[in-house]
Parts: C-alpha cells; sequence; structure tokens
C-alpha cells in the first residue's frame, strides 16, 4: 500500500477514500483513530493518511487531483484556485483559548492551499457580487 493524500482532518481523508472507492479504487484510512483521540497530534504524525494498492497509485493521484481543481464556491482571487479553505481559529482566539478564555471569536480569512495566500473573505464576498 503506498500513501496517496495526507489529511489534517479524519473526515477529509474519509471523504477522499470514498470517492476513490467510488472510482473503483480500494482506499484504506490510517492514523484516523490517533487523531481523534487528540487532534493535537495530527501534524506530529504526518496527518491522516489515505493508502492505495500500488497498482492504482497514478489513477488516485490523478482523481484526486481533478477534484481539487473543480472550482466551487470559493475561489482564490490571487492564482484562480478552488483549493481555498475559511481559517477556523484566528490568532486572537487561539491566544485566548490558550490562557482559558473561551470567546466567541470567528475568523473573516480565508487561505489558499495552492499559492499559500491569504486573504478577507469579505473581499472575496465583494468580487462574487461583483461578478454576478
Amino acid at each position: 500500500m503506498k500513501v496517496v493524500a495526507s489529511y489534517s482532518k479524519p473526515e477529509e481523508a474519509q471523504l477522499a477514500a470514498s470517492f476513490l472507492e467510488g472510482n473503483g479504487i480500494f482506499a484504506r484510512v490510517t492514523d484516523d483513530y490517533i487523531v481523534n483521540l487528540n487532534w493535537l497530534y495530527s501534524n506530529a504524525i504526518g496527518g491522516v493518511k489515505v493508502e492505495v494498492l500500488e497498482s492504482d497509485l497514478e489513477k488516485a493521484i490523478e482523481l484526486l487531483d481533478l477534484s481539487k481543481k473543480e472550482k466551487g464556491f470559493m475561489i482564490c482571487p490571487h492564482c484562480g484556485s478552488g483549493n481555498v479553505a475559511i481559517r477556523e481559529l484566528s490568532l486572537y482566539a487561539a491566544i485566548c483559548l490558550a490562557m482559558g478564555f473561551v470567546l466567541p471569536i470567528s475568523s473573516k480569512n480565508v487561505d489558499c492551499g495552492d499559492c499559500k495566500s491569504s486573504f478577507p473573505l469579505k473581499a472575496m464576498r465583494a468580487e462574487h457580487t461583483q461578478k454576478q
């Protein structure tokens, strides 16, 4: 078995494995139990891994790349990639959480997985409404 992809969350790995199995490729998710027990271990162990047979490796890489290139609702304004995610925890909220304060603060930034740039969610909403 070869690792085809690694994810920080078990849900993402399970979705990728389900996508591969739906396309006829046997996929196995590993290290998901460790991350479910303590999510802080995700980066330490290299994330939750999706493994496939060596004979299906090229096809699995191709399928997973196609799904990442599909543009969804959010698109990076810098590179045009659909591989973007809303930042789940701002720096200020993380510091407050580490100090023991629980504040209802949400992040308003979006991070691109391809060009590694960050931009405010408000700017993306404005750009989306201008296109309509």
